[in-house]
């Protein structure tokens, strides 16, 4: 859990993601292997030559959803705007680390006690955050500015012997998980060429998932990724410890039903657990669905609870299915295969 732990612990919201940057791109550079490929948006990747022509591309995205500082009043409170998808209800109550030139400073958003009797406001228009400051311009003295980033503050515990509670598990299980196919795959002999890395700015509309797939053009893209789990206070049929999420349908990507099979197929054939899912929200995969004459797309989900807020939790089993779902297909594809499924054939895995 070495890559996981250190990853999550890291800031990194869309737009100043460097710091997740740096820790890939040392990680890729340990392995002589792998030639390092970067877009000019911010997005890197681990390059593998194979025997053939074909390319195949794996991608968690670097970015976390946090806040920026777009207005400082004159009693030294800060204005902020989310960067990504926040409720603003889960903000209240909380303590942050914001990231000023001069080193982080501590904010918090506080809940107004009942005994004032006052109706707490919970619109990001009007949530103010707390620095301690008493003025505007200590408020500045203390480093800070606007568009300074805000990110929930560092956790990553283990609470059970599979389960995790961490910040940013959204989308750093993804980076992880790349980070450990480099490693696992550094000496396998592939039949095309193999991209494994990271995008950046996933949270405000796949904008590195684009930037990179036109750099590289491949021919299948799979997306690592989180996707929230309600089952902790729901009767559902998904949840922790079933398995990777075979992604059926979201707004902008509705799996294929020769894809789906062929997923579906190689997973039950190598007995790893996997569980059919509907989601409100998009990947990666749903950038590469329609770009240069639509690529083969999918995301190995894995399941979370809580994503998007402070923490969330996630089991180390359904960890390990993703990982071996995700070097399982690579290792099973090929030139035939890949061309197969870009005619949409079955029976191909």
């Amino acid at each position: 859990m070495t890559h996981y732990k250190a990853l999550m612990m890291l800031p990194g919201t869309p737009g100043d993601e460097s710091q997740i940057r740096q820790y890939v791109k040392k990680h890729i550079s340990k392995f002589s292997q792998y030639t390092i490929i970067e877009d000019h948006l911010g997005s890197i990747f681990a390059f593998k030559k194979g025997n053939g022509n074909s390319k195949v591309m794996i991608a968690g995205h670097m970015d976390e959803v946090g806040f920026m500082v777009v207005g400082i009043t004159n009693q030294g409170q800060l204005n902020i705007q989310p960067v990504g998808g926040i409720d603003p209800k889960i903000v209240l109550a909380q303590t942050y680390d914001i990231h000023t030139e001069k080193g982080i400073i501590k904010g918090y958003i506080g809940a107004i006690p009942p005994h004032l009797n006052l109706q707490q406001n919970v619109d990001f228009e009007k949530i103010l955050m707390d620095i301690g400051a008493s003025s505007k311009e200590e408020a500045m003295t203390l480093g800070v500015q606007l568009g300074d980033r805000i990110t929930f503050e560092p956790r990553f515990e283990q609470l059970t012997e599979h389960r995790f509670l961490a910040k940013a598990v959204d989308n750093r299980y993804g980076v992880g998980l790349a980070l450990e196919l480099i490693e696992a795959l550094k000496d396998q002999t592939l039949d095309y060429d193999l991209y494994i890395g990271a995008t950046v700015q996933e949270e405000v509309g796949l904008r590195g998932a684009e930037t990179s797939i036109n750099t590289i053009e491949p021919d299948v893209f799979v997306a690592l990724d989180a996707s929230p789990m309600n089952d902790a206070s729901d009767d559902s049929d998904n949840g922790l410890n079933k398995g990777f999420l075979l992604r059926m349908y979201d707004p902008r990507n509705t799996m294929p039903e020769y894809l789906k099979q062929n997923i579906a197929s190689l997973a039950e054939r190598h007995n790893i657990p996997y569980q059919y899912y509907i989601s409100k929200g998009g990947t990666d995969a749903a950038k590469a669905l329609d770009m240069h004459r639509g690529i083969v797309s999918t995301t190995i989900g894995l399941p979370a609870r809580y994503i998007h807020s402070p923490a969330a939790i996630f089991d180390k089993r359904d960890l390990d299915a993703c990982f071996n779902m995700t070097k399982t297909l690579v290792i099973s594809l090929d030139q035939t295969k890949i061309q197969g499924l870009k005619k949409g054939a079955f029976h191909v895995l």
